[in-house]
């Protein structure tokens, strides 16, 4: 009997690694709870710390709540840390670290990040050295640091090679890209994922190679291209039901659509968006929707729009997103523009101006800039202005 019950709980658990890597997180879901009783007695430290992150890092992926799914991870660091089981408690922290970027906190999440990081690579462990990498990366990019996102990418490459492993090198190619995206270098960030997409990567990791991708065709002006590539990826995501993948995703389609002038269609994204990160508190995402709500409002005028604004920059100035908060600032100057202040919209556009500047962003000063040219004159600042270029 207990044989038996070993063996159950272990066929579980060693398929975790293989349904995340297919996008099964939904039906994994089903079947840990499913042995969720066969563990509750026992006094296996490595089986019950194992379940525990598990549970956490699948289930505020698919829409679980965040303090639930911290919960978990921090039971798994506290199992695995009395027990000794160092590996196991560096897998639980990779795990609260992804759940720290997704609640906002930024920091904690680099932090407890680092040292799992650090646990993985003294022991060798260059799976979990990269598992965990690809929970960092996102921290540092929301907070707009750059050099240091692409030197994680680049840490993550070199582990590919060590393990010789054609999945690490397809997830390094396409999160390089979203750095150069992010940054501000469209061209080079749809380079690397189209590197990602011509190694035959995974369906779940081709997804995300697309996503990637299309949002650099929508910051390079190829609108149609990219809400195109985002349609495909936001539409596989949600058939998953990963919620946090689908909302982080749809975010930027509802960019391509208010770029496109489609205002229906980016609200009804937003909305939704709304909805999940409300109920989710993935706070990162909220402060984004309310920032694009605030730009597909903002044809109505300011009174519509600002509550949003202000709640976005709130979140984001609170969490340390700083770039997305400049981008929220240019926005709210234009609607402190069409509300007659003047002195307002000059400060929040030089507040945006250094913040892009000292972040290292290549794109965003010149727009902020041609935002500025548009005060001094008189014309109405397009906070989405200077978007269509080409490569």
């Amino acid at each position: 009997m207990e044989a038996n019950r070993l063996r159950r709980i272990d066929a579980v658990l060693k398929q975790a690694e293989v349904k995340f890597a297919l996008g099964q997180h939904a039906d994994h879901i089903q079947a840990l709870d499913q042995i969720r009783p066969l563990l509750e007695h026992s006094d296996d430290s490595r089986r019950r710390a194992t379940w525990h992150y598990w549970r956490g890092f699948l289930g505020i992926l698919t829409g679980g709540a965040v303090e639930l799914a911290i919960d978990h991870s921090l039971q798994a660091v506290a199992i695995a840390s009395a027990a000794g089981l160092d590996e196991i408690r560096a897998y639980a922290e990779s795990s609260l670290a992804q759940i720290y970027v997704i609640a906002g906190n930024l920091r904690e999440a680099i932090e407890v990040g680092e040292r799992a990081l650090n646990t993985f690579e003294t022991l060798g462990n260059f799976w979990g050295a990269f598992r965990t990498i690809c929970q960092i990366q996102p921290a540092a990019l929301a907070l707009g640091e750059w050099e240091a996102c692409l030197d994680y990418c680049g840490r993550a490459l070199e582990h590919g090679e060590t393990l010789k492993d054609l999945r690490i090198k397809v997830v390094g190619l396409w999160r390089t890209g979203a750095v150069h995206v992010h940054r501000g270098d469209a061209k080079q960030g749809i380079q690397f994922c189209n590197e990602a997409l011509a190694l035959g990567a995974l369906p779940f990791d081709a997804a995300m190679a697309r996503a990637v991708r299309g949002y650099g065709e929508i910051k390079a002006g190829r609108l149609d291209a990219g809400i195109a590539d985002l349609e495909e990826a936001v539409a596989w995501f949600a058939n998953l039901r990963l919620r946090y993948t689908y909302a982080r995703y749809a975010v930027w389609l509802a960019e391509g659509h208010l770029r496109h002038g489609d205002r229906a269609a980016a609200r009804d994204l937003i909305e939704d968006v709304l909805q999940t990160t409300r109920s989710t508190g993935y706070l990162q995402l909220e402060g984004v929707a309310c920032w694009l709500m605030g730009e597909c409002l903002a044809p109505e005028g300011p009174a519509s729009a600002e509550p949003y604004v202000q709640k976005a920059m709130a979140i984001l100035e609170r969490i340390g997103a700083r770039n997305d908060l400049a981008r929220a600032m240019v926005t709210r100057a234009a609607l402190h523009q069409s509300a007659g202040d003047l002195t307002t919209a000059r400060d929040l556009l030089d507040r945006a101006h250094g913040i892009f500047e000292q972040l290292g962003t290549l794109d965003e000063p010149a727009r902020v800039e041609a935002a500025r040219t548009a005060l001094d004159r008189g014309d109405p600042i397009n906070s989405f202005g200077g978007f269509n270029e080409t490569l």
